[in-house]
């Protein structure tokens, strides 16, 4: 029929967006859910999960259909690491979001958690602590605006708050809205 799925609004009303995740199949929203997940080599009880989602490319923005995948070894975020986050306009979206997990994983396999060449590369929090240090100096305080480590940041304002609430069957808030 076609060589590659059409792109835009405009295909819409001749071939109707399709979604992994369908509302009226028992997803929790239409374009909404978890996809698949990919086991971590070398993390053990790790995993690459591909999933799909409501977002905004920036905080406030027009809320869009969003495809990417989350690294529960490096916790990965895909907002800030260019290319790995796209707009969910079809099957093409999500082959990419999944193809680009599995190379995440193979990264590791091959170079290792936290090697230079890897793409699995925990930051251990530094990002966090540097971002508390100037909190504190800005605002006067003794405590920190955010988690310490970047597990704990991501299971509450990251990915993996939003993963959980797919798990749980629950529509998620719009992420960065």
């Amino acid at each position: 029929m076609y060589a590659k799925w059409p792109q835009g609004k405009g295909w819409d009303d001749f071939i109707p967006r399709t979604f992994w995740n369908v509302a009226a199949r028992g997803g929790i929203a239409d374009g909404v859910g978890l996809i698949t997940a990919f086991a971590h080599t070398q993390t053990p009880g790790a995993e690459a999960i591909v999933y799909e989602f409501e977002g905004a490319w920036v905080p406030g923005d027009e809320p869009k259909q969003m495809v990417t995948y989350h690294c529960t070894a490096c916790h990965l975020d895909t907002f800030h690491d260019s290319g790995h986050l796209h707009e969910n306009t079809g099957p093409t979206s999500r082959r990419w979001a999944a193809r680009q997990a599995r190379q995440h994983i193979l990264s590791a396999h091959r170079d290792g958690v936290g090697g230079t060449n890897s793409a699995c590369r925990p930051n251990n929090g530094e990002m966090l602590r540097v971002v508390n240090a100037a909190a504190r100096d800005m605002l006067g305080t003794s405590g920190n605006t955010l988690p310490d480590t970047d597990d704990a940041y991501c299971a509450t304002k990251g990915p993996c708050s939003v993963i959980r609430e797919l798990r749980a069957g629950v529509r998620p808030p719009v992420y960065r809205a």
